[in-house]
């Protein structure tokens, strides 16, 4: 019997990718929201992977519909998106939104991760375009020299499809989950 779940919302792949590597690390049960038939007495942790979208992960809202299964419980969010995870302004707009998200009744349990992901440009819907072209238009406008290294590498890539996933992302999660296990036993 595991006791951790890893659940996942992957909209183009990178998430559910991330979520694979870390359930077969951790040896845990691997499941979509939809699919998981509730049975979380047998869990002692749980960890979400979602999208990020505007600074929102996707699916969150089935992490916070399930507060009350998940109060005594370790909750890890890994949050999938294209902004590098140690920017501290990008983490803290996630951080708020999450706070926002979730019950104050299982903040204390809830760690955040970020990891980065892809985009297939081919498959992005007609909003999705808009708000790249946007992005890209905001970049465009400022200075070159003061373009920071995020900045630079999404001129680089925009309007085609390319990837960021790197299992190594999954290495500080593997750890803290490894971490927690350890001092639960």
């Amino acid at each position: 019997m595991s006791k951790t779940l890893v659940l996942y919302k992957s909209k183009y792949g990178s998430t559910k990718q991330y979520a694979e590597w870390i359930a077969a690390e951790l040896k845990a049960d691997l499941c979509e929201p939809p699919d998981f038939k509730e049975d979380w007495e047998k869990y002692s942790k749980v960890i979400y992977c979602g999208g990020l979208y505007a600074n929102r992960i996707n699916g969150l809202g089935f992490i916070a519909k399930n507060a009350a299964n998940l109060r005594r419980k370790k909750i890890v969010i890994v949050a999938c998106g294209l902004s590098y995870p140690h920017i501290e302004l990008s983490v803290a707009r996630i951080i708020d939104g999450l706070a926002r998200k979730l019950p104050k009744t299982i903040h204390p349990n809830v760690r955040m991760f970020m990891v980065r992901g892809s985009i297939k440009y081919s498959q992005l819907g007609f909003f999705e375009k808009i708000i790249l072209n946007m992005l890209e238009r905001t970049i465009r406008k400022k200075d070159p020299q003061t373009l920071g290294p995020e900045e630079q590498e999404m001129l680089s890539v925009l309007g085609r499809d390319f990837s960021f996933v790197d299992r190594s992302f999954i290495q500080p999660i593997i750890d803290y989950c490894r971490g927690v296990q350890k001092h639960n036993e």
